[in-house]
């Protein structure tokens, strides 16, 4: 069988155009589409190294920053105690009750307790995001990389974390006062030079008293582990000792002529009677 020649220039034309839409599918497409790819990617490159460079820049000042809100964070600390045990909200109660004046019927004194932590988010703040690894890459490619040195104002210790907790201790006080009082109650609260605040206060009237009967719940907070500070325990020099027989026991006679217990008093009878009992012993 002949082909003609005409035959013979169309099928090479198809061939051709055959050819041309392969190339085309197969080559040409998927590289101009990894083409684009690669510039964008490039260009997104591109952004976050200018980026990069610009905080590798402000590096003094980050640091100056960040030292200045280790330091201020440290005064922070301390404001607060180092611990808050019962005596403290005892001691509480009774200045209270001085100084309203009031009439304390009983308090609830609950454990120390770390306070949760909450991270509060401003929503006009965009997100930030700092890359440590890229941000050491473009310091080595640029020659800035430097060995980071312990700061002493470093409040976050060698391990990364903050040694740091804030304690609470809940102190509910159940109480008989006036309205002037209840006032000035609150104010003796918020004049307190160590950390606490009002979590709760609840008041009602008593008809057959006269007075409001209210409960006060005070959250007092601390600090422990600060270096350098320790905890100062509460002074009772000017607390009176109880006169009522809350038991109810009888007197024995010889107590009557014996005068009233004071601080080193009752530790030196114990003593002696102590020594008593052990020459009667042998």
């Amino acid at each position: 069988m002949k082909v003609s020649k005409r035959d013979i220039l169309l099928l090479v034309a198809f061939i051709g155009i055959l050819a041309a839409v392969c190339s085309y599918l197969f080559v040409f497409q998927p590289t101009m589409e990894k083409t684009e790819a690669l510039v964008q990617e490039n260009q997104q490159l591109t952004e976050r190294i200018v980026d990069l460079q610009n905080k590798s820049a402000n590096r003094d000042s980050y640091e100056s920053q960040t030292a200045q809100m280790n330091q201020r964070i440290e005064e922070i600390y301390q404001l607060f105690p180092v611990d808050v045990r019962e005596e403290d909200a005892v001691l509480l109660a009774i200045n209270q009750e001085l100084l309203s004046p009031m009439e304390v019927e009983s308090i609830t004194i609950d454990a120390l307790l770390e306070v949760p932590l909450v991270e509060a988010s401003d929503p006009n703040m965009p997100d930030a995001t700092y890359e440590i690894d890229e941000v050491e890459a473009i310091e080595d490619d640029l020659g800035t990389q430097e060995a980071p040195t312990p700061e002493s104002g470093d409040t976050q210790g060698a391990a990364g974390v903050n040694p740091f907790s804030l304690m609470n201790r809940k102190a509910t006080i159940n109480y008989g006062v006036s309205y002037d009082g209840l006032k000035r109650s609150v104010k003796n609260i918020c004049m307190q030079t160590d950390r606490m605040v009002i979590d709760n206060l609840s008041v009602v009237y008593d008809e057959q008293t006269g007075l409001l009967k209210g409960t006060t719940t005070v959250n007092m907070y601390c600090v422990p582990n600060q270096e350098g500070k320790e905890y100062e325990e509460p002074d009772f020099g000017g607390v009176l000792l109880g006169t009522d027989n809350i038991f109810g026991t009888r007197v024995i006679r010889s107590e009557g002529s014996l005068p009233d217990l004071e601080d080193g008093e009752e530790g030196a009878e114990g003593e002696e009677g102590g020594a008593d009992e052990n020459e009667a012993a042998e």
